[in-house]
């Protein structure tokens, strides 16, 4: 099967500028943001093989474990396809869907291409949609913080200033007010 066109760079959550992906919490709604994970992917995989209905499901997840993440704000703990927008999950469902009539017209087209082998088809196969186009970048622009837990960074709403929690270990960490920036200063011992 040739589908050139089907290119898994098709696929992917949306950066801002920094090189952030928006995240939304399924518990309290609130959204923020954070490195691209090497298990987003992972997780996209999953994502895709559930709307696919002929794929055999066995062959379409990934082996490796997927860890549970933790919002920022309510500290709320789910697997990584749980944060993504609805933007996100849409676009991710219309992908699927399209790349799923792309398969399914190319199998059928074979049968066209291969007419000396059967001259009298009993059907004729159309042309799929295009592809959708990627979503666009994320342009707003949050508050970035240190999580010294896990040596990473997030982006958090400018209004919080409560306690947050490390999306990645669940570490707590002490509130900011308003549009205070942190500074860190390594003291040599």
């Amino acid at each position: 099967m040739n589908l050139p066109e089907l290119d898994m760079a098709w696929l992917e959550l949306p950066r801002d500028k920094a090189g952030f992906v928006r995240r939304e919490c399924p518990r309290c709604q609130r959204s923020f943001k954070t490195r691209p994970s090497r298990h987003d992917a992972g997780m996209l995989q999953r994502l895709l093989a559930g709307y696919f209905p002929f794929e055999n499901l066995h062959e379409a997840y990934t082996v490796e474990e997927l860890p549970a993440w933790h919002c920022l704000y309510c500290g709320h703990r789910a697997l990584p396809d749980a944060w993504l927008t609805p933007d996100q999950s849409a676009h991710v469902e219309q992908m699927a869907r399209a790349w799923a009539n792309h398969v399914r017209y190319e199998q059928l087209a074979y049968v066209q291409r291969t007419l000396s082998q059967n001259p009298r088809p009993t059907f004729v196969s159309v042309a799929p949609e295009p592809l959708p186009r990627p979503l666009p970048p994320d342009e707003e622009l949050l508050r970035t913080l240190p999580m010294v837990c896990c040596g990473e960074e997030v982006q958090a709403s400018w209004e919080w200033d409560q306690p947050m929690v490390c999306p990645r270990c669940g570490a707590h960490h002490g509130g900011l007010s308003g549009r205070q920036q942190v500074h860190l200063e390594f003291v040599r011992e």
